[in-house]
This record gives structure tokens, sequence and C-alpha cells, in this order.
């Protein structure tokens, strides 16, 4: 929600961070080591690796490197204080423990306030350069509002008045927009949240709002609401915010705490970096046998609808003929599927290289690529193609709230035995309700269990 989980900035910025602690260990080493005799920099290093584990812990789960979410800015001093005092205390208690030869309070104190200081400065720094890329309209958060009245204009107002927050009303929907018309907007925009300043009832034969959260529930889109509200939706769960000075009840079908996000990235990034390094040691060999057997690129790009509707390039080895996409739709006929997703056994569209690709998951390995942007997932949802997304009914957009994987529930449970495209969302669903890391690995493995076995893919 509102981007607080950019993975590549926050990643961007933890690194920076992580470079500032190295910088105050070498000044602080050099500082005292010209007034007090110390041991080669080597022996402290567990005093330099723990302060810098907690610190990127606490930095993390405090939102610290989440720069382009709207809180980031508010109560920044006292929450990098709260980080430092936190990651100081447990890094001298790791201290505590060990021989004195690997030991320094002086230097322990002096590296931590130069840390301090170096991380202060960077994040005011950050601060003032974030403020004036929003105030240029830049790197914005798409938002609609829906309501009418003075808290409406109030909150339109503040938002319009306040550029440095982020965020970017692209639509001002009046109460009298049916339902269908608001389902058709969500189904047409980029929007990371909905803005209601509306009461449940506002005459006496009563106004529902209960609809429009239901479409933004089962479409998988945060709610904001701004008033008191509850018993709206079955099964969203609800977090109270304070945002813009006002109380507001946030609703949501997904939510990850920020250490779940934290793993499940680390998992994603070193999964990542291992398929990337069997596609470099595959892609001469696989590229050479598609270039032999067919014309057009090694690499098919293909447009794909990821998190809340934001479209991305997917990678893939070509494993169709190059003209596949024109001739899709004299093939539709033969789809084995129902409903929003093409699967056919024998395509005559796949070349004799893609069916040996196709049967060992091979042409999905550039997606690895994918995953490093931080627009897809090791686990996760089937990224599906615009034309798919406007075949949805509503219950279905929330399998696309979640940033799409290589491989999912889907895949191991039976993939091209299961036919029913809502069967295939319901396991989707199933995932997004349930998901924890021991899910994703299980999962993966099954994955690895499958190829092993070549079932499933053609």
């Amino acid at each position: 929600m509102l981007k607080e989980h950019s993975s590549f900035v926050k990643q961007s910025i933890a690194v920076l961070d992580c470079f500032l602690v190295f910088i105050a260990f070498y000044a602080a080493y050099f500082l005292v080591g010209n007034h007090k005799e110390l041991l080669p920099v080597m022996n402290y290093w567990v005093m330099f690796a723990g302060f810098l584990g907690f610190y990127l812990y606490f930095a993390w789960t405090r939102s610290l490197f989440s720069v382009l979410h709207f809180n980031w800015m508010s109560g920044l001093l006292w929450r990098i204080v709260m980080i430092f005092v936190s990651a100081g205390f447990l890094g001298a208690a790791i201290l505590y423990l060990l021989p004195d030869n690997h030991n320094s309070r002086f230097l322990y104190l002096t590296f931590a306030l130069i840390a301090f200081c170096l991380i202060l400065i960077e994040k005011l720094l950050i601060k003032q350069v974030i403020a004036q890329i929003r105030r240029n309209n830049l790197n914005t958060t798409p938002i609609i509002l829906v309501g009418r009245g003075r808290d409406a204009a109030q909150v339109n107002q503040e938002i319009c008045c306040h550029p440095e927050w982020g965020l970017r009303i692209i639509r001002k929907l009046d109460l009298s927009i049916s339902p269908a018309e608001f389902e058709e907007i969500l189904k047409s925009y980029y929007v990371e949240e909905v803005f209601f300043c509306i009461p449940r009832k506002i005459t006496t034969e009563g106004y529902p709002v209960d609809m429009y959260l239901q479409i933004c529930e089962e479409m998988g889109r945060p709610a904001r609401i701004f008033l008191n509200i509850s018993g709206a939706t079955f099964y969203a769960r609800w977090e109270y915010h304070e945002f813009l000075q006002r109380s507001t009840l946030v609703s949501h079908t997904v939510e990850l705490d920020p250490d779940q996000i934290l793993f499940k990235r680390i998992f994603d990034v070193c999964g990542a970096l291992a398929g990337l390094t069997i596609l470099i040691i595959l892609y001469p060999f696989l590229a050479l046998a598609i270039k032999l057997t067919s014309k057009g690129p090694v690499f098919f790009k293909q447009v794909r609808v990821g998190k809340n509707g934001k479209r991305f390039v997917i990678y893939k080895f070509r494993s169709m003929a190059n003209d596949a996409e024109k001739r899709k739709e004299e093939l539709m006929t033969h789809n084995e599927c129902d409903g929003a997703v093409f699967k056919m056994k024998d395509d005559p569209r796949v070349t004799s290289v893609g069916k040996f690709m196709r049967k060992l998951s091979l042409d999905e390995f550039p997606q690895f690529i994918n995953v490093i942007k931080g627009e897809m997932s090791l686990v996760g949802t089937r990224p599906p193609t615009p034309d798919e997304v406007s075949k949805y009914q509503k219950w279905h957009h929330r399998r696309i709230s979640i940033r799409p994987g290589i491989t999912g529930m889907w895949q191991v449970s039976g993939r091209n035995a299961i036919t029913n495209f809502d069967e295939i969302v319901k396991l989707d669903l199933k995932y997004i309700d349930n998901w924890s890391i021991w899910e994703d690995i299980k999962i993966i493995t099954k994955t690895f269990l499958i190829l092993f076995k070549r079932e499933g893919a053609y």
C-alpha cells in the first residue's frame, strides 16, 4: 500500500546504510587508534557485524527504508534514535559475552555515535530529495478519492497542498457513481489505494458503502476509510491507522508484516541469484538451439499484469514460433481451459526445441530477471496477460493483489489437469490467505519433484 513495499528502493537504501555503517566503523577505529592502543581491526569484526545486523533488523521493521511511504517522514528523528538505542544495547550485550581482546567499549561507543550521525544526515538528505521529487509530481502514489462533503473536500485540499506526501489523486468520484461503474474504473486504472470519505449512510433511505468496499475486497485493492466503520466486509482484515491527522480503518486481504516481507525478499533474491547462475550456463546452448530451429529472437517478451494491476514485461526463452500471438485467436476453439486462461496440449505454435524446454521448464529461467527486479517472486500466482484480466470476474482480481510468481499452488496441484479457471483462482486465493515462508519452501520442493518426474508441463 502506498508503495511502502517498493523493494528496489528499500534495498538500495539498506545497501547505502550498510556502507555508511562500514565507514563509521573504520572512522571510529582510526580516531580511537590515535589515542588508544588497539588490536588489528579484524579483531573487532564481531562488533561491526553484530551492530550492523541489529541495526538492519530494527531499521527494516520500523520502516526506515520505506522512503516512498507517506508516514516515513513523520517522527523520523525519534525513530532513528530508538533504532540506534535498540541496536546499540543488543550489540553491547553480545560484546559483553566476548573475551576482552575482542572488545573495546570506547571504540564501540565512538562507532555507534559516528554511525548515528552519518545515518541521520543521510536520512534528512533523502527526505529533502524525496520531497522535492514528489513536488515535481514524480514517484507518486495513484489513489482514487470517493466521497462528498466537507471531509472529502478537506482531504482533497490537503493532498493537493502537500505534494511532498507523494499522493496523486487520479480520479475523484462522487457518491452517485454506481457499483458497476466503480468496478470498471478499478479494472481500468493502476490504483494503489481507494480513499472513502463518506459515512455508511447519508440519507434516511440509506446509502450503503458496503458494496464498494466489497468490490475493493474481492479485487484485492486496499481501501482507506476516513471514519469509524465495521461489519462492511466478510473476510478482509481491518487495521486502525492515524492518517492525515484523522482516524482511519484500512481493510486489506493481503498484508505481510515487515519481517515476513524481509524473509520473502531475501528468499527470492537468493533463489533468483542461483537461477541466474544456471541461466548464464544454459544461455549459449539454448540460444543457439532456438536460433537454428526457428526465426525470431531468443527471448520472448510479453506484457503481464502484476500486483494490483501494475504492468511489467515478462522474460522467457522463446518456445513458440515468432508469430504465435497472431495465431492465438484461430486456436481459441481448442482451448482446454474454461475461463480467462489459454491452454492447449498439442499447440502447433510450439517449436521442437520449445517442447523440450517446456518439458523441463527451461523456458521459465529468464523470469529470474523479473524476480531480481522485484516484479515477480519465486512463489506466487501466475502472471496473467491484460487480455486475460479483461475477462476476469470481480472476485478473480484478488489473485493479482500480490506479486506474481514463477511457480505457485496451481503448478504443484495438478497444473494442466485443472482446466477450470475458477478452480485455479481458488488455489491462488488459498495461497494468498495462508501464506508462510514454509509454504513457499514446500511449493518449491514440490516444483522440483514435478520437474524430475517430468509431469504437468506442455
